[in-house]
């Protein structure tokens, strides 16, 4: 076998290479230009490195085309060709959103853009990878660049505390990956994805070490998807970082977990040892859309409120992926991740720096602020599945999905699934109530020198109209 990667091995990885060496210029970049104007080339480069990312992304499919490669550890699929593509739409968004609101808080440190492109590097390989080594590599890469990024705002107690919090639990979850990465290789000798897997179903005691290894690298994942009981560091890393860095947290961090566990289970050979593994997930998955929604129900910060939302969300998807679901699970998880951005740019447009949105706080807003509240309420409805918003249609195809088989499994997950989209109805509906049916003016939505800013006002009115008709021309049948 030949260590050596030909041509076709690099164009592969071509758009985490591009990731990659435009972020180490960056850290280059940044002591070449004055003080007091470094953001300004880091941004442009950072962009362009996306751009370009993007269009080696597309490059790929025609050639080399979709395979494997560097001998079996990298894997080009529809599937991971369009993880990576939500992973890089979220960090273009989000590089277009975050440095004005950094700015106010005085957090745009130089070092955000280099770790923002080897976080979606880390996410690209993390889905992409077809060996668990590789899998281990690409989260430890955007775990340590998200570990720094949710940190730093250094004189925010809050933020550093919740930066401390997600670094030693996710230490801890990467033990467990690791740990079990050893017991799926005692198991069946190899650390390739399908012959690790394959372990789960031979004789003997091999098959218990396939067995505790695959159990224990789930945890892990769980762990990344917030996924109950694995879900407690969420609500406060969601509040105490960056509004701007949460949200791109709850879109690529989440959509990448979320995306590793359809790879996952995608491989999974078929057999009752198959089904007894999709069962456990969907135990997981209902009682986290139930725990998320309840305990969203009282949250007035709506920052915690999406946290509990996002567990939720991420149950609702597991839910899908253990009933087989692919490209529903896809369509969702993209939607749902330009949702979140949305719904943070707003947050982070009404902080402003200065306050602490809660539910109270956007009383009237539609009075003081008309388009703002419009948009609000679209975002919010649509995650509460309202027709015809692209909400209802994402959880339409997964819930049809889900009923297409006469299991009882599946007809209890369905019957979750509906309920739990009723109790979340709740709470959603309170933010366009206190928007439009409240009398009294509540703390951020009587600020009226909100700053005028035309790209950010651009971008969610796209994504608002993406959200209100998108659904009529982007199905599930157009992702793979």
């Amino acid at each position: 076998m030949s260590y050596t990667p030909s041509s076709n091995d690099l164009i592969a990885i071509s758009p985490m290479l591009i990731l990659c060496g435009v972020a180490l210029l960056s850290l280059v970049v940044q002591f070449l230009v004055p003080k007091e104007d470094d953001s300004k080339p880091l941004w442009v480069l950072s962009v362009l490195g996306i751009l370009g990312a993007m269009y080696a992304l597309y490059h790929t499919t025609g050639s080399p085309g979709y395979g494997k490669f560097f001998g079996s550890q990298i894997s080009l699929s529809p599937l991971t060709v369009w993880l990576s593509g939500i992973y890089l739409i979220a960090g273009l968004i989000t590089l277009l959103i975050a440095p004005p609101f950094l700015a106010q808080h005085k957090t745009l440190f130089p070092e955000f853009f280099p770790l923002l492109l080897f976080c979606l590097s880390g996410m690209m390989f993390l889905t992409s990878g077809y060996d668990f080594i590789v899998i281990f590599v690409g989260l430890e890469i955007l775990s340590l660049a998200l570990y720094v990024m949710i940190g730093m705002a250094r004189t925010s107690v809050s933020s550093l505390e919740s930066a401390m919090k997600y670094f030693l639990l996710g230490s801890f979850s990467s033990g467990f990956m690791l740990l079990g990465i050893a017991f799926l290789y005692g198991g069946s000798g190899t650390t390739n994805l399908d012959g690790a897997l394959r372990g789960l179903f031979l004789k003997g005691y091999e098959s218990n070490f396939s067995k505790l290894g695959f159990g224990l690298f789930l945890v892990g994942v769980s762990f990344k998807a917030a996924l109950v009981p694995f879900h407690s560091w969420t609500p406060d890393v969601y509040e105490g970082a960056q509004t701007p860095i949460t949200g791109f947290m709850a879109s690529a961090g989440k959509a990448s977990a979320l995306g590793l566990m359809i790879v996952l289970f995608n491989h999974i050979p078929v057999g009752e040892m198959g089904e007894s593994w999709k069962v456990l997930m969907g135990v997981i998955a209902l009682v986290s859309m139930t725990w998320g929604n309840i305990v969203a129900l009282k949250q007035e910060n709506l920052k915690r409120m999406l946290a509990y939302s996002s567990i939720s969300h991420a149950g609702y998807i597991v839910a899908g992926i253990a009933c087989g679901a692919g490209l529903e699970a896809l369509y969702y998880l993209f939607s749902y991740s330009l949702l979140n951005l949305a719904a943070f740019a707003i947050i982070s447009y009404l902080e402003q720096g200065k306050h602490e949105v809660t539910v109270n706080g956007i009383a009237h807003l539609s009075a003081e602020h008309p388009l703002t509240a419009l948009s609000l309420s679209i975002i919010f409805l649509s995650f509460a599945g309202f027709p015809p918003l692209i909400g209802f249609w994402t959880k339409l195809f997964l819930l049809q999905k889900i009923a297409e088989s006469d299991l009882l499994f599946n007809r209890i997950l369905l019957f979750g699934a509906v309920a739990n989209s009723c109790v979340a109805f709740y709470y959603y509906m309170k933010i366009t109530i206190q928007s439009y049916m409240k009398q009294e003016t509540g703390a951020v939505a009587g600020v009226r020198d909100l700053p005028s800013m035309p790209t950010l006002g651009f971008l969610v009115f796209l994504l608002s109209l993406f959200f209100t008709v998108g659904w009529v021309f982007f199905q599930p049948g157009a992702l793979l």
